[in-house]
């Protein structure tokens, strides 16, 4: 399927979009700037996070406004996009292993309704590199006036063992999923905990779409696929090589 990846997830510009869950946060909004850049869409993309972000490869080169001044940040969109860049990274500081420290919950909103982005894409928590998790406590730091909100969990956990190998905070999956450690992450499994409000809906509000992305589609098609059955409401299979390969309400 050829479908933006941007149209799957029912992203409308000028928007705020979030996103939870496992492996795969970050990747899905570096592509979605990518897929604007390559459109050559008016406006700028700027890619921060409320939590802390690792910044991929292939989004090295995007220029950086580091800082906590709401007016420095201003002012450096504006310089960014004055230079012709369609896309950019903001957070209030670098942490450790080279990490961007987030924002405020408020800013990215502010940022669409002032004009400095056409689209903020907030990547609202961590999950240690596992590709499937629970939130924590203190978990997802969603943004203010978001307008969508992705779930993601990466396909490669489906068929694997609910243990802190595959899945950040298994324990929490478990009570959400009423399973034990140990069992087998089934697609039932997976989609009862992504559309749980204690898991993947965890904090979304009412006024948001919400959608579940199985990212990594192509590694575990059959499963991905009997998890986007499973799911009620929008689910999007895609793989960051194959684009996107199938989109369902």
């Amino acid at each position: 399927m050829n479908l933006p990846l941007h149209e799957a997830l029912g992203i409308t510009r000028p928007a705020v979009f979030a996103t939870v869950g496992g492996g795969g946060k970050t990747t899905v909004l570096f592509a979605l700037a990518a897929e604007w850049e390559a459109a050559g869409g008016e406006g700028l993309t700027v890619l921060t996070t409320t939590t802390k972000m690792t910044i991929p490869a292939e989004g090295r080169t995007l220029p950086l406004a580091i800082g906590r001044d709401d007016a420095f940040r201003a002012g450096a969109l504006d310089d960014i996009r004055s230079r012709g860049r369609a896309s950019a990274v903001v957070g209030s500081g670098r942490g450790d292993r080279d990490r961007v420290l987030g924002v405020d919950p408020s800013w990215p909103r502010s940022a669409v309704d002032a004009g400095l982005a056409s689209l903020t894409g907030v990547e609202a928590d961590g999950s240690r590199g596992r590709p499937f998790k629970a939130p924590g406590v203190h978990e997802p730091v969603i943004p203010d006036g978001v307008d969508v909100v992705a779930a993601v969990i990466g396909a490669a956990v489906l068929g694997r063992p609910l243990d802190d190998r595959s899945v950040h905070r298994p324990e929490i999956v478990a009570r959400i999923a009423g399973a034990e450690l140990g069992d087998e992450v089934t697609p039932e499994l997976a989609a009862k905990v992504l559309m749980s409000p204690d898991g993947g809906r965890k904090g979304v509000p009412e006024s948001a779409e919400f959608v579940v992305l199985v990212s990594g589609v192509s590694r575990n098609p059959e499963a991905s696929r009997a998890l986007a059955d499973a799911v009620e409401g929008r689910a999007v299979l895609w793989d960051a090589g194959s684009g996107v390969l199938e989109s369902a309400l």
